[in-house]
């Protein structure tokens, strides 16, 4: 016998899920952080700083930078959406469980950005010859971080095992 999910779990964790997604755009659009060296700024978005990597020679860390920053937060929001949207219908709970799971896991990662541009801002620290500061992206980057991982934390799994033979909504 399944237990009946609590309501309201579902739109919760999709209107945390789509604040999410509108914290995702100034957050790939600002700046993240402006490297100041001899008193001239350098603003840079974490697609520019990928750039910078590459041309640095530096492709390693830049893949990284590319799959932590602009891949995984797209692909965690994709993958939710995709569970949310299924469980009126779902056909696989085990799979989509499974999804949950992996994406509950990568959200505890994914403020990693934020703590590297905090660790640059609090070491680079030249007097007037170089510093970092945070730009606003990265505030709404961690924004968008947070309303993911609350929309993750929100949605019961449990709704995507609930059988209703009329078709009703599980939650």
């Amino acid at each position: 016998m399944a237990t009946k999910a609590t309501p309201g779990h579902r739109p919760l964790a999709w209107a945390l899920l789509i604040a999410a997604v509108v914290w995702l755009v100034p957050a790939n659009l600002l700046p993240i952080m402006t490297v100041i060296e001899t008193g001239k700024g350098t603003a840079s978005t974490i697609a520019d700083g990928i750039w910078q990597l590459f041309e640095a020679g530096m492709p390693a860390i830049a893949i990284i930078v590319f799959i932590a920053s602009l891949l995984v937060p797209f692909f965690k929001v994709l993958v939710l959406a995709v569970i949310y949207w299924r469980v009126p219908h779902e056909t696989n709970p085990r799979t989509s469980t499974r999804a949950y799971r992996l994406v509950y896991w990568i959200g505890r990662w994914s403020m990693l950005d934020v703590f590297v541009v905090a660790l640059l801002a609090a070491v680079v620290e030249f007097g007037n010859l170089a510093r970092v500061e945070p730009g606003p992206g990265i505030l709404a980057f961690a924004l968008a971080v947070v309303l993911t991982m609350l929309s993750a934390h929100a949605f019961s799994p449990q709704q995507l095992w609930i059988q209703n033979p009329d078709g009703a909504d599980h939650g």
